[in-house]
């Protein structure tokens, strides 16, 4: 049984879809106002109750909507699922309802990540995406306002017709706004979204070979949602995924990612809205680990097309909601991606050889450069994390520290890392052992690498 068999790596929960923007691309379609069918404050607290019993190390968990702050109890809610030892993350809509006020009561009840969506270089690009005016100046304030609270921030960007042209700026402007993470969201046609503004296969090609272009030297991590051929692109660069505390494959839908909707249905993803439960009467951990659509999802072999015959597909498996979008069929190929796979056979090395090189330290260090702490933004490397690596054969032990005992990613870290060297060509175990002594600190930051 895979770690993604197990538990998922996100969960989404659409707390609700009351939203005071009006969005070209929108997913939930949102509404103006909250429905009386929402999952009550007494639900939501079992919700999150479900969501920490999927075991020691429970799933990243993101409100999101609509507008998760439209619904009255969203603190306590995230004050709930820091006390079940979650890391929560919220994603609010750009509008005068975020001020610093709640976003520091949010940081005051263990918000561990705030995500902004930002979807054009300008304030005319982002407002006609977003078809409210004011809310590319909104969306700004709100990302001052989280960085002088020390909130760690997060980048979202829908990648469409639309908003492609303004990505390079976008760029530069997410490298000043001092964020750990840059979300790309290649869009699928569902909700308001519509297939002609969806990118050609060729197109999205082109956009992740300049993402990871752009992850080799950027300073925050990039990511892909929908997109997960992006770690393909990685692989055939020799490099692993380089965002904050990313799985070692791609999270895709149903695979490594939940969603619950405003009622409580259980589905693979948001776009991917088949519905397998209801929280409501089913049990989440069950459901996810059980229900025949998700066992499909990340069983392979059971891939359609291109995608089945795709050397990648165990790591990448292709965008089941797109394939679902443009067939019907969640196991279908991906029309989104360009990428012939080799026919059966042929070697990946040359010289007709697969035995892999031998594991070298340096191969090692360069993986656990791409686990950023989320706090600080700097790699485990770069703050000294790491006490000492010991190679033998295929098998890697990490002994590292965290920042400080009650670190809130304590449980996070040791997969994070595992993943990470886990990517390493020639690595089948690692094992990564805690220690807190002696204790970190800030002079153990390598030179040059501090804050500002």
């Amino acid at each position: 049984m895979s770690a993604f068999d197990r538990a998922p790596f996100i969960v989404i929960w659409e707390t609700t879809r009351a939203c005071a923007l009006a969005c070209v691309h929108c997913r939930a379609a949102a509404i103006p106002h909250r429905d009386p069918g929402e999952l009550t404050t007494a639900e939501a607290q079992a919700l999150i109750d479900r969501i920490a019993a999927f075991g020691p190390r429970p799933p990243l968990l993101v409100f999101t909507g609509g507008d998760p702050l439209r619904r009255p109890d969203i603190v306590p809610l995230v004050a709930h699922a820091r006390a079940r030892g979650l890391a929560p993350s919220l994603t609010p809509s750009g509008t005068a309802a975020v001020t610093a006020e709640r976003l520091r009561a949010l940081r005051d009840a263990g918000l561990a990540r705030l995500a902004v969506s930002l979807d054009g270089a300008t304030a005319e690009s982002h407002d006609a995406f977003r078809r409210v005016r004011g809310s590319h100046r909104h969306t700004l304030r709100i990302l001052a306002s989280a960085r002088a609270l020390g909130l760690p921030l997060q980048v979202n960007t829908t990648v469409c017709t639309q908003t492609v042209a303004d990505l390079p700026a976008l760029a530069r402007q997410v490298e000043a706004f001092g964020v750990t993470l840059w979300a790309l969201f290649f869009l699928i046609p569902i909700g308001r979204a519509r297939a002609d503004q969806a990118l050609s296969a060729a197109d999205i090609e082109r956009v992740l070979e300049w993402a990871a272009d752009l992850a080799a030297r950027a300073p925050y991590g990039v990511k892909t949602t929908e997109a997960p051929q992006y770690h393909r692109v990685l692989a055939e660069r020799g490099r692993a995924p380089d965002a904050v505390g990313r799985a070692g494959r791609a999270v895709t839908d149903g695979n490594g990612f939940v969603f619950i909707d405003h009622v409580g249905n259980i589905c693979p993803s948001g776009f991917l809205p088949e519905v397998a439960g209801n929280v409501r009467r089913d049990d989440l951990v069950s459901v996810y680990r059980e229900h025949p659509l998700f066992t499909a999802l990340r069983d392979p072999a059971r891939l359609g097309g291109r995608c089945g015959r795709c050397e990648y597909a165990a790591r990448c498996g292709g965008s089941r909601a797109r394939a679902f979008a443009a067939t019907g069929d969640p196991l279908g190929e991906d029309p989104g991606c360009a990428y012939e796979p080799r026919a059966a056979g042929a070697h990946a090395i040359a010289g007709g050889s697969d035995a892999p090189p031998p594991v070298t330290l340096e191969q090692v260090t360069q993986g656990l450069g791409t686990v950023l702490d989320p706090e600080l933004g700097l790699s485990v490397v770069d703050l000294g994390l790491v006490y000492g690596v010991r190679i033998a054969g295929d098998a890697v032990a990490v002994t590292m520290t965290l920042t400080a005992p009650g670190c809130p990613v304590h449980d996070l870290m040791p997969e994070w890392v595992r993943s990470a060297v886990l990517r390493v060509p020639g690595v089948e175990h690692v094992d990564v052992a805690l220690t807190f002594d002696p204790p970190w600190t800030p002079d153990r930051i390598l030179p040059g690498r501090g804050s500002n």
